[in-house]
């Protein structure tokens, strides 16, 4: 049987986080998310509805397979007034978790036979699942979410067991993306930092100020940002601040 997956919606727009920001990009969102960060802006994908949203046509259903899918996300791209005819097509496949469905993205691959870049953004938690679809990716955007940032659990060590499969391939780009949130303990700052070293390397450490929303309703003070920025710099980290710039620009 075809790979398939359950999809909350597929649009054209601007990316608005990380190394790529600014750039135009696809943006295909599955279904269901196994965690519950306190500052979720999709609380939409964390189930599957019947049917997913197409930007500028009538909705699909579901579940729908990695070639249909493929073929929705290019003819969403060539209606979008973003996407340069000739250009090559670059695709966020993001979530809810996008690793909760690896056969559908290693068939998302195989249906565009390299003429797209598949952009994965994922909360970095299954590390068999990553090894899984990590040949079809062009890059990887991996959260290392903060203690007390979840409802329960602490990913942390499903991160760092992902960031070691995702080096494996070393023409892939990494992003690490923290988001920071008021009142994390220096120690805390210290442990992140610590984790994240040995791939100091390898990684883009994007530093991504929260956007107050759910269950956060504070900004970040600027003291913080500079501490986690002094931090960061001292052990030779790349690293930049890019906070949510398509809530900014008003697009999705």
């Amino acid at each position: 049987m075809s790979a398939r997956a359950a999809l909350i919606e597929v649009f054209h727009s601007i990316q608005g986080e990380g190394r790529f920001v600014g750039e135009p990009m696809a943006f295909l969102r599955v279904a269901t998310c196994p965690i519950r960060c306190r500052y979720c802006d999709t609380p939409h994908s964390y189930r599957a509805g019947s049917t997913f949203r197409v930007e500028g046509a009538d909705p699909e259903s579901n579940p729908v397979t990695a070639a249909s899918a493929a073929a929705v996300v290019e003819e969403v791209a060539g209606r979008s007034p973003f996407h340069a005819a000739g250009q090559p097509l670059r695709v966020s496949v993001t979530g809810g978790e996008p690793l909760v469905f690896p056969d559908f993205i290693v068939a998302l691959g195989e249906a565009w036979g390299g003429r797209t870049r598949i952009h994965l953004e994922t909360a970095a938690l299954d590390p068999d699942a990553l090894r899984r679809v990590l040949p079809v990716l062009s890059h990887l955007s991996a959260d290392y979410k903060l203690p007390g940032t979840l409802e329960d659990g602490d990913p942390r060590p499903a991160h760092v067991a992902c960031l070691r499969v995702a080096v494996e391939r070393a023409d892939l780009s990494i992003d690490v993306k923290i988001v920071l949130v008021s009142g994390v303990a220096r120690e805390v700052i210290t442990q992140t930092l610590d984790d994240l070293s040995p791939f100091a390397d390898r990684i883009l450490l994007v530093l991504q100020p929260v956007t107050p929303m759910g269950g956060i309703v504070e900004a970040l003070p600027h003291a913080e940002l500079a501490h986690w920025c002094a931090a960061a710099a001292g052990r030779g980290f790349r690293f930049r601040v890019i906070p949510q710039t398509h809530k900014q620009l008003g697009v999705e």
